[in-house]
C-alpha cells in the first residue's frame, strides 16, 4: 500500500459524512466512496488533493457541484469529492473509536416529562 493512501480517512465501499465543504448544503450528507480519482485540483487548495467518487446514500440526497463558467450549484447524485472532506462512519476492523482522533461519542439528553 502506498504511504498517502495509509493515511486516508475512507477506502472504497466505506459510508462516510461530509464534514468540509464550499457550498453548505453539502454539510452533513451520508456517501458511500465509490472508486478513488486520486490527486485533482481542488478549489481552495493551493495543491492536488486525493479524492473520491461518491454516491448520496440517502434516498432524498444530493450533492451539488458548481462547474467552471457556471454560477449556480446543480444537484447530482453522485461526483468527487476530497477525501480531507469525508469522515469515515465505521472504523474498519481492529480499531476501537478512541483510536480516531476526531471521534465523539454523541451524548443525548432526555428529559422526563410529567
Amino acid at each position: 500500500m502506498s504511504d498517502h493512501k495509509s493515511k486516508l480517512n475512507c477506502t472504497v465501499g466505506d459510508l462516510a459524512i461530509t464534514v468540509r465543504c464550499a457550498n453548505p448544503k453539502n454539510l452533513g450528507n451520508i456517501v458511500r466512496v465509490i472508486s478513488a480519482v486520486g490527486f485533482e485540483e481542488w478549489d481552495s487548495h493551493n495543491e492536488p488533493i486525493y479524492t473520491w467518487n461518491v454516491e448520496i446514500a440517502t434516498e432524498h440526497g444530493f450533492l451539488y457541484y458548481q462547474y467552471a463558467g457556471e454560477e449556480e450549484y446543480k444537484p447530482f447524485k453522485s461526483g468527487p469529492a476530497p477525501d480531507a472532506y469525508l469522515r469515515r462512519l465505521t472504523p474498519p476492523q481492529g480499531y476501537l473509536l478512541d483510536e480516531f482522533a476526531d471521534s465523539e461519542q454523541m451524548q443525548l439528553n432526555f428529559h422526563e416529562v410529567d
